[in-house]
Order: C-alpha cells, then sequence, then structure tokens
C-alpha cells in the first residue's frame, strides 16, 4: 500500500523531477553532457523516456530536442516548462519517427522499467531511427546488492528489471557497437555507454 502511495506521488511533474535530482541524475547529466559534446555535432536528437525533459540540459546549443515518453502527465509537465518544444507521447519500442532520421537517441534511467524483451525491442528501435554515424547515450541504474543505499532505492522504484552491466552490455550488443562503458555510483551504481548502429555503420 505504501509503494503505491509513494508510486502515486512520484507520478507528479515536480514532485519525479526532484526525485531524479535525489537519486542521482544531476552527476548522470554532467557525465552525459561531457559524452555528448564529443559526439560529431549533433543537430536532431530524440530523448527517450525524456519525462519532464530534463535531458535537454546536456545538449548543446543549436540542437534540435524532442522528448518522447510514454506517460501523458511527464509530457504535459515538460511542455508548461518548455512551450513550443516538441514533445511526443509514444512508447520506446515503436517510434513514430522515420527510418535514420537522428543524430542521436538519449536513453537515460527507462531500461529498468522494460522487461528483457522490450528492452530488445527497443534497442532495435534506436538503431532504426538512428542514422549510421548517429549515437546512442545510454544510462541506467544497475543491479548491484551489496550496496545498501541501491537496495532501498530499488525497493521503492516502479521500475522492476534491474540489470547488472553483463546483461545491459548483451542488450545493446545485439544492435550497437560500444564505443564508450562508463561505471560509476552515486547512490545507485551506474552505466553510461555511446554505442553506434552496427547495422548501417558507415
Amino acid at each position: 500500500m505504501l509503494t503505491r502511495i509513494l508510486h502515486a506521488i512520484v507520478a507528479q511533474p515536480k514532485v519525479y523531477d526532484l526525485v531524479q535530482f535525489l537519486a542521482g541524475a544531476s552527476a548522470m547529466r554532467r557525465r552525459m553532457a561531457a559524452r555528448i559534446a564529443q559526439l560529431p555535432a549533433p543537430q536532431r536528437i530524440v530523448d527517450v523516456g525524456g519525462g519532464t525533459g530534463a535531458g535537454k540540459e546536456v545538449l548543446p546549443p543549436g540542437c534540435h530536442y524532442v522528448c518522447l515518453d510514454i506517460d501523458p502527465q511527464k509530457i504535459a509537465g515538460f511542455v508548461a516548462k518548455n512551450p513550443g518544444e516538441l514533445a511526443i507521447v509514444a512508447d520506446a519500442t515503436r517510434m513514430p519517427l522515420p527510418d535514420a532520421s537522428l543524430d542521436a537517441v538519449i536513453f537515460m534511467f527507462v531500461a529498468h522499467h522494460l522487461t528483457d524483451d522490450l528492452l530488445d525491442d527497443f534497442v532495435r528501435e534506436a538503431a532504426r531511427v538512428l542514422r549510421p554515424t548517429g549515437s546512442l547515450v545510454f544510462a541506467d541504474p544497475l543491479w548491484a546488492p551489496r550496496r545498501w543505499p541501491g537496495r532501498i532505492l530499488w525497493r521503492y522504484d516502479r521500475g522492476s528489471h534491474p540489470r547488472t552491466p553483463d546483461r545491459l552490455r548483451e542488450a545493446l550488443s545485439k544492435h550497437f557497437d560500444i564505443r564508450h562503458w562508463d561505471r560509476f555510483a552515486v547512490w545507485h551504481a551506474y552505466v553510461l555507454a555511446v554505442a553506434t548502429p552496427r547495422d548501417r555503420r558507415v
């Protein structure tokens, strides 16, 4: 009962942003910003599972940013903060975007909400929408049971599919070549990866 109440509270856009901050999202975004800055001038970027659009903070000026999330409430929070910006309510595994149309896909703190089959579907879909020289920038907390802060966070997280780094690497490697792989810890242990689509690589 308590867990359900907490989930309902966290679904509110402002509370969601606060919880993301407390869980270490700001530290992750700083690392992501450094990696994205090294990409070859990304112009068109979609933030998949972008929530209220905090991923926009990691992008260099001049990027065309799209926030995509399955939750209309979070997209409403993004639109309220960013009037006139493009937002899409859609499923990460069936993005309404053309083939090879994006320079980068951001996928931050979403994978643990997906079953193994859905994660595989997303990885395939990300490879489809990226240009051959595009990049997937992927970040997720890890299943590391020896870390007690992480165990507490996992207890109340709505995501019920925490994974080991080996499982995440295996999932990404089905359609991507991994160019960067970084593990670090705040409260959770995390992985940050940058990968290029294999099937259409040039």
